[in-house]
This record gives C-alpha cells, structure tokens and sequence, in this order.
C-alpha cells in the first residue's frame, strides 16, 4: 500500500498538488516545496499530522517515477490489490517473495555475477524452477522502490502495454461515434454487429469519392465492440430508456426507515391474488380476486386483509383498515382450524401507501384525519418506499397461492398447459379459511431472517411495553365511511335516489331552519342506514332509509344497477313498488350471472353480489322468512328548555 514518510526528498499529495519534502530539522519542522510553481512552506509535525488525519495529506510518487510509463502503471493500480485476477496476484506475491529475499543479503549488488549467485540461492529456497533473470529483478526493485513500496506496482498491467487510442482515420471515429449515438443508444432493438454492418455500408459509400490509393479500412467487429463498451452502462439506459428507468435502475439503496415499536408505520397495498375461486353453489370459477394488506413495519406481523372481486377502491381500503383497527378475539369461532390467536389490533401512527387514486380521495383523508392517522406517500414509481409490504404480497403469492390447486401462477409461460380455471376447486369461504391458516398459524410463527425471530414474537415483545389505542366503536365506523353534504328538509335526506329521515333530525331543523345544509356519511356495502352529523355538537345521528326494507343489505353498486333498469323501462326512480320489483329481478340476474358459462358474467355477479372477507351480501342468498325491521332511531340531541309553549320533539310530520 501507499505510504506517507516524514523524510527528505519524499515526494506527497497536499489538497491534490504535487508536493516533496525539501527539508527537515530535527524530525519536527519541514519545509514543502510546490514541485509546479517551486513556492516553499513551512510545517511543523503536528499541522502535517492534522491535515492527514483529514484526508488533506495523501501519498505521492516519488522524485524518481516522473516517466511516462512509471506514472501511467500507478494510475492504473490505485485500484485495491484484491480486485486484480488470482494469476496476477499470484505473479505479483512471486516478485515479492523474490525482493524480501533479495534483502536479506544487504544493499543490492547489481553486478551480474553475484546477482546471478543471489537469484540461484533464492530460487532454490523458494522451490521455483524458473528463476528470473538479472534484469528483471532490477525492474522490480526500481518499480517497487519508486512506488512507495507499494505491492501494487509489482503487478504485471497488460493492459498498459503498447500504444493508445483509436488508430483509424477520423473519418472512421466519426462515423463510428455517429452510428452508436444514433443507432445504438436510441435503438433498444440494435445489437453491435447492426453496428458494424452499418459501418462497412458507410465507409463504403466514403471509398467511392476517394482514390484507390487512399481506401479507408473497414474496422473489424472487434474494434466495434470494444468503442460500444466503453460506453457507461448508465450512459445506455438513459439514452434507451429515459431518465427516470435509468435513475431506478441505478439507484442506491441505503438503509430503510427504522420503526422503534408496532403500530409507529404500517404499509397498505393492493394485488390479485394468482388463485381462481369457485362458487360454492354452481362450482364455476367466479375469477381471481383482489387482496389488500396491512402490515407492521416494525414487527412484520399482518394486521389485517381485504378480500373480494371489485377492484381496488376506498371501500376495500376501508375494509382492511377496519380489520387492521379491531381486535380478533373470535378468530377461532368463525375460523374452527385456525389454532392460534392473532393479537394484532390497535390505531396506527402513520399508513404508507402508493399514489393510486383510492389513496389519494378525500374519504380516505377524512377519515386518517378524524382518526389521527398521518398518511404519507411513496414518490412516483418507487415501490421499494413501502418493500415491506411488497415483500409481503410477494410471499402470499408464492408460499400460498401457487401451492393451491387453481393457481394462475404470476406468469402464463409457468403454467406450461396447466388450467388454473379447470382445475379450481376453492370456494371464496375456503380461501378466506386458508388464507386466515396461513397468516396466523404459518407465517406468524415462522423465522423472519430480518427480525432474528418470528414476526408473532417480535409482535409480543413490543406490545407489553407499548400502549395500542382503540378508537371509539360508532366513531370507527363513521369514520371509515364516504362523506358529502346534502340539503335537510321536512322530507329528510336524499341521497342516491333514497330518501333518510327520522324524527331525530327535528332538532337541527329546529335551530338552523327548515332547509339546512348537512355533512353525511354512508357506506357503499350498506344503504340501509346513513349518519347525519350535528352541525353544533359533531355528534353523527344514525338515519334509517325510508324504504328499509328495500335498501337495507343493498350495495350501491346494485341499487345503480336498478336505477339504470328502472330508467331504461321508463318508471320513476321514485316509484318504491318499481325499486322492489326490480330488486327481485337483479336478484334473479346476478344468480343467472353466477350460473353463466363466461368467466366475465360469473365475476361480474361476484362484484354486484358483494362477496368480500368482511361481509356476505344478503341480496341473492337471504334466508330470512320475515323481512328485518329498521332499528328504533335513538335520538342524539337533548332540547335545552325553550320560552315557548311547545316541544321541538313532538313536532313531527302530521301528514
């Protein structure tokens, strides 16, 4: 390695100029003179000690190894000896056994007839059969010496041998350097000996205006080759691919954002899972549906899912945070083989999730707001922010889903004529009954490499000394539900064609007015009630449709598909004997859905029908005999006494 020497005529680097100790006095005090402009300054020991020690002060070549092949092989060696190929570094430690010998003997004696005696001693102790010659010792003495005693310098650099640069003539260069701008780095389909080809056709065309005597060479294919590769790989990808890929591809990863304890950062995201699902009552393949994961960043542990067939939306969003939030204390009732608890529950700090439009709505903003979750957002195009929960969905692919029958695999060409429709057999209960095994029974107890443990006990361990907060139940729910403003009447609330009143809402009419302006909140799996929020108090009053019995179990999603319905016959959407008719007729058309020979009508009743992990919609498989009755209104508001002879809660509708 390079060395840095206090002595006379040492030869250092001081901020990246040429410096050689001029003189010293007494080991302590140095004079250092500019071997460019010849200016000298003084130092004493210390200062020179202090600018190495802040990488100020770097070694230098010596006053010896000024030409021009000495300086050009300590150019090219400042890369670490371990770095050079085993037979280099092999030759190299040869030469070096051969010098450390050669000092044993004293101060060299070049003469060739005690050299010649030396190198055969030595030989002979190191047991090599082909000694080197006189003159060759002596280059590597003068190249070690003048190195520093760097062993570096005794390493033979092919590469640094004969001449330099291209030697073709410059029309030649020109058109090379054309060609790989124009054709190599703006073609991705474009290969070197396209390259050479187009080489040869224009060098061609340049020899028909020229002598005889003065043809230009074609260069060979490897003379190509090598001008394409020094082209930076980055240099590459960005001309092929943009700025953005290439700056992805060759990004550096540090170290990831560290939680201290469960529940400080959790990831949400969305896949389909590679699994295709049957109907429990025809036995056809309803598709492939969509899962959505929350998983601690600190402890691994999965803190709840969202399973069904629509598309990733605020509702599945709503979904998996409700199941993420709540304890799952009766895990083992609904889910008999499931053997474990999952202890997962409690009010997150901060959810990190992509840029897709569900993330990005205003529910969902209302909602982290009201419930003091911060929600923060990984860059465009960067998934590798939240790789927990990438990593994730990555193992519910290949460590669950394709070892089920029915799997459709991540990539067609894997299945090699295997027919994951064919060969489903899962139902959407059994899939969530696995799916719930896996979870809790084989990935929780499982070694995670990262965590030194598995993700149930790291779970455990921070638990006992972190304090996880519930929200209010009724606030939950209001709080995970969408948001608009509606106008309040004598006539109640009207939202998507259904009127919500109750004698509850008097009181607010009562102070504001006859028409008032209100905030709502409803869920799209439910229409059956709405939450009205109190202007004065904030307090969400619960708001029964109308029309119970028609909207209660009913997705937003059917009653628009019999709105349409209703429109296309040219009936009112008002008209509430038409809204039951045709609610027994969408009955009747997603349960044809289910039973349809296409794949696409048997999701598509999938989606209508509801069938996620939370809830079961009860449109197409209700059992009841007797049709359920609205929930008694509990009023949320206590009159203050008012001068007046009358009471605000008697005064209802007399119609």
């Amino acid at each position: 390695m390079s060395r840095i020497s206090f002595e006379t005529g040492k030869a250092m680097l001081l901020d990246g100029r040429r410096y050689r100790i001029a003189r010293a006095i007494n080991g302590e005090q140095f004079t250092l003179e500019d071997m460019e402009s010849l200016m000298l300054q003084q130092y004493n020991k210390g200062e020179l000690l202090a600018l190495y020690d802040e990488h100020r002060l770097q070694p230098g070549t010596s006053l010896e190894s000024l030409d021009r092949q000495t300086e050009t092989i300590n150019r090219r060696t400042s890369q670490p000896f371990s770095a050079f190929p085993e037979p280099l570094q092999a030759a190299a430690l040869r030469r070096k056994h051969y010098l450390d010998e050669l000092t044993s003997f004293g101060p060299p004696n070049w003469s060739s007839t005690v050299m010649s005696e030396r190198i055969a001693l030595i030989s002979k102790k190191l047991g090599d059969p082909t000694p080197p010659s006189c003159s060759s010792l002596y280059r590597w003495y003068r190249r070690y010496s003048s190195g520093n005693q760097d062993a570096r310098t005794l390493v033979q650099l092919i590469r640094c041998s004969g001449s330099y640069g291209c030697r073709s003539p410059i029309e030649v260069q020109e058109a090379l350097v054309d060609l790989i701008q124009t054709r190599f780095l703006e073609g991705p389909g474009c290969s070197i000996r396209d390259i050479h080809d187009s080489l040869r056709a224009r060098i061609d065309q340049l020899n028909r205006l020229r002598s005889p005597n003065d043809q230009l060479r074609i260069p060979s294919y490897n003379t190509v080759r090598r001008a394409v590769q020094t082209i930076p790989e980055y240099e590459k990808s960005l001309a092929r691919n943009g700025k953005e890929y290439a700056n992805n591809e060759f990004r550096t990863s540090l170290a990831a954002p560290k939680s201290k304890f469960i529940l400080e950062r959790v990831e949400i995201d969305h896949t389909p899972l590679d699994l295709f699902v049957v109907d429990d009552k025809t036995w056809l393949p309803l598709g492939r549906p969509w899962l959505t994961l929350v998983i601690d960043h600190y402890s691994r542990m999965v803190l709840g899912f969202y399973l069904g067939f629509s598309p990733p939306s605020v509702e599945s969003v709503f979904g998996c945070l409700r199941h993420a939030v709540l304890p799952k204390g009766n895990l083992q009732e609904r889910y008999p083989r499931v053997e474990h608890d999952w202890p997962c529950y409690g009010l997150p700090d901060t959810l990190i999730c992509d840029n897709g439009l569900e993330f990005h709505s205003q529910s969902l903003e209302q909602a982290c707001f009201e419930l003091s979750i911060y929600l923060q957002f990984c860059p465009k195009k960067k998934p590798y922010f939240k790789g927990r929960v990438e990593r994730m969905l990555g193992s519910v692919a290949s460590q669950f889903a394709h070892a089920q029958p029915g799997t459709s695999f991540a990539n067609w060409l894997e299945r090699h004529g295997y027919d994951p429709v064919k060969e489903a057999v899962a139902t959407f209960d059994e899939l969530l009954h696995a799916l719930h095994i896996w979870i809790v029974d084989i990935y929780a107890h499982s070694y995670h490499r990262g965590l030194k443990t598995t993700p149930y006990a790291k779970w455990r361990d921070s638990q006992r000394l972190t304090p996880i907060e519930l929200p209010e139940r009724s606030r939950l729910d209001v709080a995970l539900s969408h948001a608009t403003e509606r106008v309040l009447g004598h006539y109640g609330v009207e939202l998507h064609g259904l009127r919500y009143n109750s004698r509850a809402l008097f009181p607010i009419r009562h102070r504001h007015g006859t028409r008032v302006k209100v905030m709502v909140r409803y869920s799209v799996e439910d229409l059956g009630q709405i939450h009205v929020i109190d202007p004065d108090s904030g307090k969400a009053i619960a708001v029964p449709a109308v029309e119970f019995e028609y909207a209660n179990g009913l997705r937003l999603a059917q009653h628009q598909l019999i709105q349409q319905g209703l429109k296309e016959n040219g009936q009112g959407e008002t008209d509430h004997s038409g809204l039951a008719a045709s609610k027994e007729r969408l009955r009747n058309t997603i349960g044809e859905a289910f039973r349809s020979k296409k794949l696409g009508k048997r999701k598509w009743a999938a989606q209508k029908a509801g069938i996620h992990s939370n809830t079961r919609s009860t449109l197409v498989e209700r059992q009841d005999d007797e049709p359920p009755t609205p929930p008694e209104p509990v009023l949320q508001f206590t009159p203050r006494p008012l001068p007046t002879r009358f009471n605000p809660d008697d005064q209802g509708d007399r119609s």
